[in-house]
């Protein structure tokens, strides 16, 4: 059997101790070396543990201790800086292998690979800290202890809430158990997240803290989590005179009605005529009116959308389809606009047949259709199978958790397309998938309704990134 040696001191080192001597199953021997009696409670008997009464910094009595018996591991529990240093160079001169751990209440700086600090100031901080409503809990004391293994807590409001585990992309992080009602669950797709419930999520502990802030993210913040600000350019040569009108008015107006914080608007090629008065002029409201006299083009976007935590770009049809690959890569809701007025949109439109692709997108849909003041409609066309309860039950969880109706309208017998191509009153949602860039042939021809979204660009769309 081994020998632990233990150095203690203090009433924490007693409660160290009482525990120790309660443990079952110890495998090892341990030598309690003490000089105070407060520092031990007698009555604790275990038949693995001795008692040694001397003090730790005279080294001729710790010397003779460890040349009757063969110390495995070292423990020093002190109250006393002093003594703690002391004692651990007598243990170090007297054995160069000693594996010695230390319990540090004063921030030491021992150079030594076989020497461990525990940070007491740390590790008691860090508990308290895991008692705060916005700290994420991490695992300090298995693997690597570095907050790879966390436990989350679903707040009501979040995104992650009535999001079935298989709709959650789950990259370089994994959600291993699921704890509600004292229960512990294990993960299968088909599990629906619930409010209040507890996650244990593993993956790189830079990852976690993102995924923990996301989960802690209220709906009704959009443009979060894509970012604060929304942006347009307004190109005075290629744009005609009502679509230069209409880029303008409808970012004015989606400005004030969703959870923005700036608005951007780049002049490119300006042109002399009343609009371009109208906005010299609008520069004494808004400070982030930018006229740019040397690019001619829109490019750069990336670097500007990155560089000012841009969240939504309002662009026409014109434009989405000669810079729909720029567009594609800065990875933001891309807002086109179409023949009529934003104000006289009544109703947001969601073509899919895909259960996967609504779950990702519903909670930016619904959250922009609160904000817009607008109903929401899901066209589920299947026309080889019946809607799910799946998507049901998920969008009744979704409608109670922004209190916004959604209407479910099954088309099994009918494409949605064709009913809704009169339209020009509604705001059709669509996933920005890399499908959309290329223009393939036969896309006429698709059963994916992402693809026909140019049957219905007389209307204002709205183009959510995925990857």
């Amino acid at each position: 059997m081994n020998d632990i040696l233990i150095i203690i001191d203090g009433i924490l080192a007693k409660h160290f101790l009482e525990r120790l001597c309660f443990e079952k199953g110890l495998k090892h021997s341990f030598s309690i070396v003490y000089y105070n009696d407060d520092s031990i409670n007698l009555n604790a008997n275990n038949e693995y543990i001795q008692f040694y009464k001397f003090d730790p910094t005279s080294k001729s009595k710790l010397e003779l201790l460890l040349s009757n018996k063969d110390f495995k591991q070292a423990f020093v529990y002190m109250q006393d800086e002093f003594d703690s240093k002391k004692t651990y160079e007598n243990l170090r001169s007297i054995n160069k292998n000693l594996e010695i751990v230390i319990m540090d209440f004063w921030g030491l700086s021992i150079s030594d690979d076989l020497c461990s600090l525990v940070d007491a100031r740390f590790t008691l901080s860090r508990r308290l800290l895991d008692f705060l409503p916005d700290v994420a809990q991490t695992a300090q004391f298995i693997g690597f202890g570095e907050g790879e293994i966390m436990q989350v807590k679903i707040p009501a409001g979040s995104v992650f809430a009535y999001r079935h585990i298989g709709s959650i992309q789950q990259k370089k992080w994994r959600i291993a158990l699921i704890y509600r009602n004292n229960k512990m669950y294990f993960v299968k797709p088909s599990f629906m997240l619930q409010p209040n419930d507890n996650i244990l999520i593993v993956g790189e502990p830079a990852m976690l803290q993102s995924v923990f802030q996301n989960i802690n993210k209220d709906s009704g913040k959009f443009p979060i989590p894509f970012g604060n600000n929304v942006y347009t350019i307004l190109d005075m040569k290629n744009m005609d005179q009502n679509t230069l009108e209409k880029i303008l008015n409808t970012a004015l107006f989606i400005d004030k009605k969703i959870n923005s914080k700036k608005l951007f608007i780049k002049v490119i090629n300006s042109t002399l005529n009343s609009l371009y008065e109208k906005i010299k002029n609008m520069c004494n409201e808004y400070d982030n009116i930018i006229f740019d006299y040397q690019n001619k083009k829109i490019n750069d976007l990336k670097n500007f959308v990155e560089n000012n935590d841009i969240g939504l770009f309002i662009t026409d049809t014109k434009h989405f389809e000669k810079e729909k690959q720029q567009l594609f890569d800065i990875k933001i809701p891309i807002l086109k606009v179409g023949d009529g007025k934003i104000e006289n949109i009544k109703e947001s439109i969601i073509l899919s047949s895909d259960e996967s692709e609504l779950e990702n997108q519903s909670n930016v849909i619904v959250d922009i259709s609160k904000q817009l003041d607008l109903n929401v409609k899901l066209y589920h066309y299947s026309p080889n199978s019946i809607q799910s309860n799946n998507i049901k039950e998920y969008f009744q969880s979704i409608s109670k958790l922004y209190d916004k109706k959604i209407e479910i309208i099954d088309k099994n017998d009918e494409n949605p397309i064709s009913s809704l191509a009169h339209k020009d009153d509604i705001l059709q949602f669509i996933p920005f998938e890399e499908a959309l860039v290329k223009n393939n042939f036969g896309k006429s021809f698709s059963t994916n309704f992402n693809r026909l979204y140019y049957k219905l660009n007389k209307n204002y769309q709205f183009f959510i990134p995925i990857d």
